[in-house]
């Protein structure tokens, strides 16, 4: 969850210092004693810290909602045809990024309790992502799916109940982390579960592809990344202000080779994506959000996210 400067940094100084008082707190920071009582209890309202003696919740920093799969993919023609299989998905893909940058993600989805479960589990624990969370299905296989020339052809997977069943069972995971990426799939769903709650509250973060209308339920998130094939702002920029408007907190558009522009309550912001770092803002806007989310999460400012989203969608889109 989004914490203000001064929360930041009261909350680090009492990291150091958990038995200082709100007098001696007061002094340190040049404020006044009725002030630190109010960041205090804004730190406790977001989760950040449980009680007096400043005891700090020790939360999952990020949390991934998603699908992973075995993916088989064939492209080129019938004597000259070329056939992958590895692991893929929304979730194997966002867990990937994460990881390399260091962080440790809670993954929440569905495999199956088959030895292609198992494998996937190796691996996701080999690149320290957290597998505590993932629901082993009892009945059905771990999710395959057949893909030629990037259109998806076959899939033997799970019903959206069974990705519920697992989500409603994780429920206090979800709601009890800094930041919780969702697959577009799953984005109404979790939008739903966390309308209205009292923090402590992550920041829900999600990504769409602008090639449609885009859904009512995205008013909910704090963090939107949305592509499209060019940023016609005559066209786009009245449907974006429309989601801040629903409350949406921060938009950012991207057509993945020129720029991204961030539209929130403070008005429009464009950053230029740095040159030779260009993606497809179609199948590489997951990579750009957990890049951004790494970032965000990192302390960077925000036009460094952007640039360290850009590079990871273009190293790995």
């Amino acid at each position: 969850m989004k914490l203000t400067p001064r929360e930041s940094e009261i909350a680090e100084f009492l990291k150091k210092e958990p038995l200082i008082s709100q007098d001696e707190l007061a002094k340190y920071f040049g404020i006044s004693r009725s002030s630190v009582a109010v960041h205090i209890s804004n730190l406790m309202k977001k989760g950040i810290i449980l009680g007096k003696g400043y005891v700090f919740n020790k939360k999952a920093s990020v949390v991934i909602v998603g699908q992973i799969f075995l993916a088989i993919t064939a492209q080129g023609e019938p004597d000259n045809t070329v056939i992958d299989i590895k692991y893929s998905g929304f979730a194997a893909e966002s867990c990937k990024v994460l990881a390399e940058y260091g962080v440790k993600p809670k993954l929440v989805t569905v495999i199956g309790s088959d030895e292609l479960g198992n494998e996937i589990i190796n691996y996701l624990k080999t690149s320290e992502v957290d597998v505590t969370n993932i629901y082993r299905h009892p009945e059905k296989r771990t999710c395959r799916k057949i893909i030629y020339d990037k259109d998806l052809c076959l899939a033997e997977g799970y019903s959206h109940q069974d990705f519920l069943q697992a989500i409603e069972a994780r429920e206090w995971v979800l709601s009890n982390c800094d930041w919780l990426i969702v697959e577009p799939e799953f984005q109404e769903t979790i939008a739903k579960k966390l309308m209205g709650r009292d923090f402590p509250s992550p920041c829900l973060c999600g990504c769409w592809f602008a090639d449609k209308e885009i859904p009512v339920f995205l008013g909910n998130y704090d963090l939107l990344v949305i592509g499209v094939t060019d940023l016609n702002e005559n066209y786009y920029m009245p449907k974006f202000r429309k989601l801040i408007e629903e409350g949406t907190r921060n938009c950012i558009i991207t057509d993945g080779s020129n720029s991204a522009i961030l539209i929130n309550s403070e008005g429009v912001r464009d950053f230029p994506l740095p040159p030779n770092q260009g993606f497809n803002s179609r199948t590489g806007i997951h990579y750009f959000l957990a890049g951004l989310v790494y970032g965000l999460s990192a302390g960077y400012p925000l036009r460094q996210a952007v640039r360290i989203a850009s590079s990871t969608a273009n190293d790995n889109g």
